[in-house]
């Protein structure tokens, strides 16, 4: 495939003719030799021959097909959390595909462009979105992922607002049987007394 340089100026000409998120390049080439070919045919008095089809453009994948995206802000947030308030992307990434797998969908683990899985491609974006929303640094050294003031804050009101187990009831309270006035173990079924 040949490449082909042209100046900004002749780039930003061609992005008027493209249709934003449908157009590629080379689609919009098209239009405008479409358009100059029926200009000069029409200069010559020469019929229109019928137009070609149009450059196909890949079809894009269904969103029922991926976990969106913002369903994996809470979960980074309280990864980071949980390991301190910061952590380097090796060790975060695979704490992430643990704690989101049973969410994933079978488009998550198709690989981008950069050979990476779409659910991780998804995990980087939502960190931009986290930063730009100020619950993440963004003056971080590369590679490492960091709560800011705003994130922590919102993690432990996350965190305070989750609902707790009854095991973990029966954890905090270990001698709660004791002073009970329970004739027999409660655990398990029982007989019910009519």
């Amino acid at each position: 495939m040949p490449v082909v340089r042209i100046s900004e100026e002749t780039m930003e000409r061609l992005k008027k003719w493209a249709e934003p998120l449908v157009d590629t390049t080379e689609s919009a080439f098209v239009k405008v030799l479409n358009a100059a070919e029926k200009a000069l045919d029409a200069e010559r008095g020469v019929a229109t021959p019928k137009k070609p089809e149009a450059v196909r453009q890949p079809r894009r994948r269904q969103l029922q097909d991926k976990l969106p995206e913002k369903e994996l802000r809470r979960p980074l947030l309280e990864i980071l959390y949980e390991l301190g308030g910061k952590a380097r992307v090796d060790e975060l990434r695979p704490l992430l595909e643990t704690r989101i797998a049973p969410r994933l969908r079978p488009g998550d683990y198709e690989p981008v462009s950069t050979g990476d899985p779409r659910w991780w491609n998804a995990a980087c974006w939502a960190r931009n979105g986290l930063k730009k929303d100020g619950h993440l640094r963004d003056d971080s050294p590369r590679g490492l992922w960091e709560l800011s003031e705003k994130g922590i804050r919102q993690t432990e009101a996350w965190l305070r607002k989750k609902p707790d187990s009854f095991i973990d009831h029966l954890l905090a309270m270990p001698d709660a049987g004791k002073d009970s006035d329970f004739e027999r173990p409660r655990s398990g079924p029982r007989q019910i007394d009519l």
